[in-house]
């Protein structure tokens, strides 16, 4: 069962890649509750060009840590550093406390499989909104030792500036916020 962080149908905001790489990761499951795929079940020929929009923690157990075993070159682009390698206890404002790490935490604690969507902090000026798919795996297709994160990006919409003001004058705001339109 997928966990939304959200009202309404959850595969309706998924972007598409989001929505095959879930498609793919409910087919790898094998076939009874409780049960998740292993890293080794996620082939990445199967997932081609969706490889890019995908991050990988490992889990640790004492003490508590998730460490970014992959970043794709796509996700990679809307972050500040490569955290590839580095634990989220390393990360400043990531650690025990941040809401990745409550996030992650509770896919780790629950084993459900979560989608959410959040406001976008990184080098990307004109992205708003970051959402991710939250993928359990296990090696032992029991124990949840991985997290697989499928990450998309919505960019913020510029007004239409041809109606006089000059470049100086334009303002950057979500589509939604216009109250205008329709």
């Amino acid at each position: 069962m997928l966990v939304g962080a959200g009202p309404g149908d959850i595969t309706l905001k998924m972007s598409e890649i989001q929505d095959e790489v879930l498609r793919y990761w409910l087919k790898s499951c094998p076939d009874s509750d409780g049960v998740y795929p292993s890293r080794g079940d996620i082939k990445i020929a199967d997932m081609r060009h969706r490889m890019s929009y995908v991050a990988v923690l490992d889990i640790e157990a004492e003490p508590v840590d998730y460490r970014y075993r992959l970043i794709g070159t796509k996700l990679r682009e809307f972050l500040f550093h490569d955290y590839t390698g580095r634990s989220l206890r390393e990360i400043e404002g990531k650690g025990p406390g941040s809401k990745i790490w409550s996030i992650i935490e509770k896919i780790h604690q629950t084993g459900q499989p979560l989608f959410c969507e959040v406001p976008y902090v990184g080098p990307k000026a004109d992205f708003k909104q970051a959402s991710s798919l939250y993928l359990p795996l296990a090696h032992d297709h029991k124990t949840v030792d991985k997290i697989m994160i499928v990450s998309n990006f919505k960019r913020i919409e510029q007004i239409d500036i041809s109606d006089g003001f000059g470049p100086s004058d334009a303002r950057v705001y979500p589509v939604e916020w216009d109250k205008t339109a329709g």
